[in-house]
């Protein structure tokens, strides 16, 4: 089960257009009367999958065990170097689209407030599910969230990734002919997956190239394959070659 928190007031001021700013005791105590109904109607839950990567480059990233492919240059510069990807659905459930749908007739400035505060439950749970996701896999550093529409990734993979995490049936979550999600307060989204000491190591890579050192500790001389030169980024600047077998 998914405990929902109480709603992160600065959030929702956020989503409000307050930016730095904060609501006057009005809207304060608007939103003390907001939150009681909202947290009542808040059915919250998520489905998520981890998938190793198979393949990545700008055309496309093929997934193990997944039928579904991802594609879009964004989409693959943020999941390069990361072995693992994470498929990830949330919802709030439609009791919260029923109250918003109520506001809107009887009370237009709470309906305003709750689907602010709607809109910072939610990314509460996305932020929880992270925390979890970390404690899952604690030498793996997690990319940001990125979903279907954002960039040159297709809106339309939403019908797919809600259909290989089984969303529907497992959290009843699912997409409209024109890719909305309803109920309307869901997020879905993918998340790579990098290993920590793999990317501390390329930093102190990146580093080194910068300066101008030799990179051959780096690069663990000796390691790699004999046929691993070929087309390596880095075979001017390292002695492997000059090694004898």
């Amino acid at each position: 089960m998914v405990k929902l928190k109480p709603i992160n007031r600065k959030e929702a001021a956020l989503y409000l257009g307050y930016g730095k700013n904060e609501p006057d005791e009005v809207i304060k105590n608007l939103m003390d009367e907001c939150e009681g109904p909202l947290m009542d109607a808040c059915h919250p839950a998520f489905s998520f999958g981890v998938f190793d990567i198979l393949t990545c480059s700008e055309e496309k990233i093929v997934l193990s065990e997944c039928t579904l492919t991802l594609t879009g240059k964004d989409i693959g510069k943020l999941l390069r170097g990361c072995s693992k990807a994470v498929l990830f659905a949330a919802t709030l459930g439609s009791g919260v689209d029923a109250l918003l749908r109520k506001l809107q007739i009887t009370n237009m400035p709470k309906a305003l407030l709750t689907d602010a505060m709607a809109g910072a439950a939610i990314e509460q749970i996305c932020n929880d599910f992270q925390e979890d996701l970390q404690a899952r896999f604690p030498n793996m550093q997690q990319t940001m969230r990125y979903s279907p529409g954002y960039g040159d990734l297709p809106l339309d993979l939403q019908k797919d990734l809600l259909a290989t995490l089984e969303a529907g049936k497992r959290i009843g979550l699912s997409v409209t002919e024109s890719n909305m999600l309803t109920p309307l307060k869901s997020v879905t989204a993918i998340i790579g997956l990098r290993d920590i000491e793999e990317e501390e190591r390329l930093n102190r890579l990146k580093d080194a190239l910068a300066s101008g050192a030799d990179i051959n500790a780096e690069l663990s001389i000796g390691n790699c394959g004999k046929e691993a030169c070929e087309g390596c980024a880095y075979a001017a600047k390292c002695h492997r070659g000059d090694r004898k077998e």
